[in-house]
């Protein structure tokens, strides 16, 4: 059974100068898969130039940026922090054009792997 992400939305964006080259919204498409819970499923439009946290039921949190976002100025990036506030992994989507990505994140015994694009099937922790 998978968890679709509604609450816990912070939109937190900053307006920079207008360029031609930035779509008018990024599609963030992805899955967190920690150990043996459900699955976190997300579909998400952001705004060009904008920033999101999404808090997740373990206190982690996932977060999206836009190109042209203060968080990331040049590309797309979804990161992974830990309820501690560690940051587990970083990914950036390099081009300031960037209209999608999927990805899925799978986190066993505190080991993360990132996958992008994201797999047809959720990937799980082995028994």
């Amino acid at each position: 059974m998978m968890k679709v992400v509604a609450a816990g939305f912070l939109l937190t964006g900053v307006s920079l100068a207008t360029s031609a080259a930035a779509p008018e919204r990024v599609q963030f498409t992805g899955t967190v898969q920690q150990d043996g819970s459900a699955p976190v499923a997300l579909d998400l439009q952001l705004p060009s130039r904008q920033a999101a946290t999404l808090r997740l039921s373990d206190g982690s949190s996932l977060e999206l940026a836009t190109p042209g976002s203060a968080a990331s100025p040049d590309s797309a990036r979804v990161r992974l922090v830990s309820p501690s506030g560690e940051v587990m992994h970083t990914a950036t989507i390099p081009g300031a054009g960037v209209i999608s990505t999927s990805f899925a994140y799978l986190v066993c015994k505190g080991e993360v792997t990132y996958i992008s694009p994201a797999p047809a099937v959720s990937p799980a922790c082995d028994a």
